[in-house]
């Protein structure tokens, strides 16, 4: 069981870099995708260090913003 969650973790914590890079890449601030998403930017900043798991709808809405498919945050995870 622990393994498990370990791997959640993991999965999580890579979602949140891959988010993280590809908003850099796309040059968008943490406050103005926040904003442009309708969620406060500290929900944000806990999505993109993996410390919560974001829904579908959000990921979605974040990859609107940024103008990428939503399978882009997933790409090297597994």
């Amino acid at each position: 069981m622990r393994k498990a969650k370990d791997d959640n973790n993991q999965f999580l914590i890579g979602l949140g870099k891959n988010i993280s890079r590809l908003r850099k890449e796309k040059g968008v601030k943490q406050i103005e995708l926040s904003s442009e998403v309708d969620m406060d930017k500290a929900n944000l900043i806990r999505i993109e260090k993996g410390r919560t798991n974001p829904t579908s709808l959000t990921l979605r809405k974040l990859a609107k913003v940024l103008g990428i498919k939503t399978q882009e945050f997933f790409e090297g995870l597994d």
